[in-house]
């Protein structure tokens, strides 16, 4: 016995669900694996641009990856250098600064009350600190030089007199003391070198990562085509093509962005310090820039860290606030001329993820891998949006972290509809009509699929009743403002005149609908497209068919149209049309079934044999149809004296 759909789809989102969990554990437990293989394919993104550049020139692909490595090697080296000089040099200045600290704190401590005493304490104690704190009296100063040297070279283990043992026996002793050594030195010296040899071990590793990868990098390609593809090679390769070069183009732009970014800080900074310090210098200025330029690569973190460093030493080292204020104007123009000017400008739409995705991944990678996984999150992220954008099993992802969200026209409409939103849904509706300038492209992609959709919900019991009613009738005014702003705009362009609707030189056309209310919608949006060429009168959908053909007869109409809106009608439509045509209406009869049909040629069969004389199945077709009938009507009846034979040959 076969599965219900709605068990099937429970299970499929359940199987889903339980996928994602075991990736995000996978990711988590396995990290020590997968940040390597990460951070190596992050590094091969950014270099392979320069490996192509080199073999371009004729250089082998293994002396261009080596060469490149060499390079990038040597920057780093050179990178790492600079920071621990600089470093050295900020941490043997800092006593120099202890009395623009010590009175900084004081200040700070004359503005506030309660905390005033703290503050006060603070600085005594970072006096204490930096001058170095006596030591207690152990007699020690009354001994002479040679005594002194002969403790150090043979201590000796004198005890008080006065001193008991610390074994819990007395009450001057009432507690257990127990001296602990210290760890053994070759201990201590493997903690030290299992410290330091963790991030140097997964460098190396991501060195290796990233070679390999540079060097076979086609070979990898063609392997993960292979597997990947399940026989789809166009859209895996399409998918790895614009993945790597989002990634690339991203990676890029940032350096340059991050690098000029660290170049003009450390410019400024040295530029305040020659015009605005005592000494003519802003210290350790170059440190700040490199470790801008390093730090701003990590997301919305990096670049408050990095002014957080300037602004500290200008605050500490310098007296007033007049060196700090121009280092804090220095970093938000530059913020603002980053973020505005040059990120907008490199990056374009080199990501494509929106600034909320940025923030999200960012939690997310950051929670699952820490300081690393902020470094890789938007690359990352990237891949999930192209992922999304080519596999339609994944295009959530592209909807949820995209910047450019593919939802139609007509789903916005639908949705203002819901939440009573008429202001709005009528902003989207005139927008539409105003860049396309055609009642009939806003018919096909916005009014029409939103009528069908409240069907559909209607249907599927999701839209009461009641509700339904209420947007149909919303979408009925709607329909009826926007085609007085039609005439409204056709008379300002002056594109064409208005005539009046009851002008008898227009053609009459009858249109009445098939089997629901929202055809009469259709055909008041038909009216309102037709108003320069046809006067279209619409019969009640409540009419009964022997009276709609009566109504059809007294009217004498050029043309007969009836819409069909499915779901359903087919069967009406085909007996409204026999109904007509038993009448003795001899016109044209043509059906707007609008929609997209697979067997269109039964359809338009069986309703050819009903006495229909067209078949049509979009709103613009619809009413080229009837232009087009009514215009060789024109032309049959401008020519005098017609026999049979003559007309049907100008009707072939």
């Amino acid at each position: 016995m076969a599965q219900p759909k709605s068990d099937l789809a429970t299970i499929s989102a359940v199987a889903q669900l339980l996928a994602v969990i075991l990736t995000v554990a996978a990711l988590f437990f396995a990290r020590d694996v997968f940040i390597p293989l990460a951070l190596g394919l992050l590094l091969s993104f950014l270099l392979s641009p320069v490996v192509n550049r080199l073999q371009r020139l004729g250089i082998p692909n293994i002396m261009a990856v080596v060469a490149t490595a060499a390079l990038a090697f040597l920057m780093l080296g050179g990178l790492f250098t600079l920071l621990g000089r600089e470093l050295t040099t900020l941490v043997g200045d800092l006593p120099k600064h202890r009395e623009e600290l010590v009175t900084k704190a004081r200040s700070v401590a004359g503005l506030t009350t309660g905390v005033g005493g703290s503050l006060d304490k603070l600085a005594d104690e970072v006096t204490d600190a930096m001058e170095g704190a006596e030591e207690p009296e152990t007699g020690l100063e009354n001994q002479s030089a040679f005594e002194r040297w002969t403790d150090t070279l043979l201590p000796t283990t004198s005890k008080s007199s006065n001193s008991k043992p610390h074994d819990g026996t007395s009450a001057k002793a009432p507690l257990f003391v127990q001296e602990v050594k210290d760890d053994l030195p070759l201990a201590s010296w493997a903690t030290t070198a299992g410290t330091v040899l963790g991030p140097l071990a997964t460098a190396g590793l991501v060195s290796v990562f990233a070679l390999f990868m540079l060097i076979h990098r086609e070979d990898l390609r063609d392997r993960i085509i292979a597997v990947v593809s399940h026989g789809n090679y166009v859209t895996t390769t399409e998918a790895l093509d614009e993945a790597a070069h989002r990634i690339s183009r991203y990676l890029i732009a940032q350096t340059i962005i991050n690098t000029s970014y660290g170049f003009v800080l450390t410019m400024g900074l040295m530029v305040i310090g020659a015009t605005m310090t005592p000494g003519g210098s802003f210290p350790n200025a170059v440190l700040w820039g490199v470790l801008a330029t390093c730090l701003r690569f990590v997301p919305y973190i990096g670049p408050t860290v990095s002014a957080v460093f300037p602004l500290a030493i200008a605050l500490s080292v310098f007296p007033g606030y007049s060196v700090a204020l121009a280092v804090l104007g220095l970093i938000v123009t530059m913020e603002l001329l980053s973020n505005n000017l040059l990120e907008p400008w490199l990056y374009g739409a080199s990501t494509g993820i929106s600034a909320v995705a940025v923030i999200i991944a960012a939690v997310f990678w950051g929670w699952l891998w820490g300081p690393v996984g902020l470094l890789l999150s938007t690359p990352l992220t990237v891949c999930l949006v192209v992922l999304g954008v080519y596999v339609p099993r994944f295009k959530i992802l592209s909807t949820l972290l995209g910047e450019e969200v593919e939802i139609k026209t007509s789903m916005r409409f639908y949705q203002r509809l819901l939440a009573t939103d008429e202001h709005r849904a009528w902003e989207i509706l005139r927008d539409h009509f105003n860049e396309n300038h055609d009642l009939n492209s806003t018919g096909d992609q916005v009014l029409i699929p939103s009528l069908k959709r409240i069907r559909r919900d209607h249907d599927d019991e999701h839209l009461s009743e009641t509700d339904a009613n209420r947007l149909f009738a919303m979408a009925g005014g709607l329909i009826a403002k926007l085609r007085e702003h039609a005439e409204e705009h056709a008379n300002d362009k002056e594109q064409e005149s208005t005539p009046d609707k009851n002008t008898p030189n227009l053609p009459k056309v009858v249109g009445c609908g098939a089997h629901h209310f929202s055809e009469t919608l259709v055909l008041n949006l038909l009216r309102a497209a037709g108003r320069c060429r046809f006067d279209l009168h619409s019969i009640d959908d409540d009419t009964l068919p022997d009276d709609t053909a009566r109504q059809i007869m007294d009217h004498t109409p050029d043309v007969v149209v009836i819409v069909v809106l499915p779901k359903g009608g087919f069967v009406q439509a085909r007996y409204l049309c026999k109904t007509i045509r038993s009448t003795g209406f001899t016109g044209p009869v043509v059906i707007a079934c609008i929609g997209k049909f697979k067997s269109f040629d039964k359809l338009f069969v069986r309703f050819r044999k009903a006495g229909a004389t067209s078949m049509t199945t979009s709103f613009s077709q619809t009413h080229a149809k009837i232009h087009s009938i009514l215009k060789h009507h024109d032309a049959v009846a401008s020519i005098p004296h017609q026999t049979p034979d003559e007309f049907v040959e100008v009707t072939a």
